[in-house]
């Protein structure tokens, strides 16, 4: 689950860039920004997973719900100052992304309910299998937001430089068809 959110991440960023000055580096250092936010999230999602696995307990899942939360509001927080790319589908990339910014913060709620309502041993592991869950879904909601998005970025020659020339996109984002 962890790989698919990961892929999911990528394709994300693959769809967005863009600054609001309507040139190419504006819409570069936006791209870096976006990039450089959801490989530290990813980041931080792929310890919270890896906590879920090694310390299966209700202090494990309490610290890995922190984690999650922390990693998600930076994100969002990033991705809503951004604001819209200045390239042609530049507003409709920051609908995109905001609009997933929006599931990670239902995600990351989730999470926390499910380890505010463990109750002895099996609700340990129930909350974990709702953790994944969760997890899943956001990996669903990636796909579809980088479905939206990579359409927009063919359509924008503009959108789709931007993410070519943003250093923090290497190996994030992969080229645009």
């Amino acid at each position: 689950m962890a790989a698919a959110l990961v892929a999911g991440v990528a394709l994300v960023a693959g769809g967005c860039g863009g600054g609001e000055d309507g040139d190419a580096s504006g819409s570069t250092a936006w791209a870096n920004d976006l990039c450089t936010a959801i490989t530290t999230w990813k980041s931080s999602i792929d310890q919270t997973a890896l906590g879920l696995t090694s310390s299966p307990s209700r202090e494990g899942l309490e610290t890995a719900a922190a984690e999650a939360r922390s990693a998600t509001q930076t994100f969002v927080d990033t991705v809503r100052a951004l604001g819209a790319p200045g390239t042609e589908s530049g507003e409709e990339a920051r609908a995109a992304t905001e609009s997933f910014a929006t599931s990670v913060e239902s995600g990351a709620a989730e999470i926390e309910a499910a380890v505010e309502s463990v109750s002895g041993p099996t609700g340990i592991f129930d909350a974990i299998s709702s953790i994944r869950q969760t997890i899943a879904q956001l990996s669903e909601d990636l796909a579809s937001t980088a479905d939206a998005l990579e359409g927009l970025a063919n359509a924008d020659d503009e959108l789709e430089q931007s993410f070519t020339e943003a250093s923090a996109c290497e190996g994030v984002i992969p080229p645009v068809p």
